[in-house]
C-alpha cells in the first residue's frame, strides 16, 4: 500500500471566493473522487484551524492499494479536474508517498 499526502497553500482570493472556501470547495470535490477511483483505500482532507499564515491552508492524506493504483488515480479524469481546480486556487503545493 501506498501513503499519498499532499498539503497546499491556497491564494487569498482565487474565483471570486476566498481562501476559507475555496478550501471547502477543494476538500468536496476531493472527497468525492473516493466512491469514483478504484485502489483508494482511505482518505482524508483536512484544513488548517488555526489561522496560522506559516501553515498550509489544507492536507489530503489517502491511502493507496498499490503504486499502480495511486498512478491511475493521478490520471484519471475526474481527478484531473479536481487537479486543474487546485492549480487555480493554489500558492504551492508540498507533496510525500511512501511505501506502507
Amino acid at each position: 500500500m501506498i501513503k499519498h499526502v499532499v498539503c497546499w497553500k491556497l491564494l487569498d482570493h482565487a474565483q471570486g471566493r476566498n481562501k476559507e472556501e475555496n478550501a471547502v470547495l477543494l476538500r468536496d470535490r476531493l472527497m468525492a473522487l473516493r466512491p469514483l477511483i478504484q485502489g483508494i483505500v482511505e482518505m482524508e482532507v483536512g484544513i488548517d484551524c488555526t489561522g496560522d499564515g506559516g501553515n498550509y491552508d489544507a492536507c489530503l492524506v489517502s491511502v493507496f492499494s498499490s503504486m499502480e493504483a495511486l498512478h491511475a488515480y493521478k490520471v484519471h479524469p475526474a481527478h484531473v479536474k479536481v487537479s486543474e481546480f487546485c492549480n487555480e486556487i493554489r500558492e504551492s503545493r508540498v507533496a510525500v508517498d511512501w511505501e506502507l
